[in-house]
């Protein structure tokens, strides 16, 4: 494979990945703030909601796959199948079909 940027470039581009990875788009303004970049108070803004709603949504991801949680959606389908079963009845065994 041929590149066009050297490993100086790789290596800002790897650190900004991680850095987003880490902090999100608070890094980017810090990264911007060091350059000596003027930041305004929407790009401030952006960068807010952005990382709550990242921040939000790594939360109920967690919260879904927790072990309680699992336990909880296990219990409420052997709540909904007995729920069935007693409802509609065996819809098969020995000695239906004769």
């Amino acid at each position: 494979k041929n590149l066009n940027c050297g490993s100086k470039i790789i290596q800002i581009a790897a650190y900004l990945a991680g850095g987003m990875f880490n902090d999100g788009y608070t890094f980017t303004l810090e990264v911007m703030n060091n350059m000596q970049l003027q930041i305004g108070p929407h790009c401030k803004q952006f960068a807010d909601e952005y990382d709550k709603h990242r921040v939000d949504r790594q939360d109920r991801r967690t919260q879904s796959t927790s072990k309680e949680a699992r336990t909880a959606r296990k219990q409420e389908l052997v709540a909904k199948m007995d729920e069935f079963a007693e409802e509609k009845g065996l819809l098969y065994g020995p000695g239906i079909a004769d």
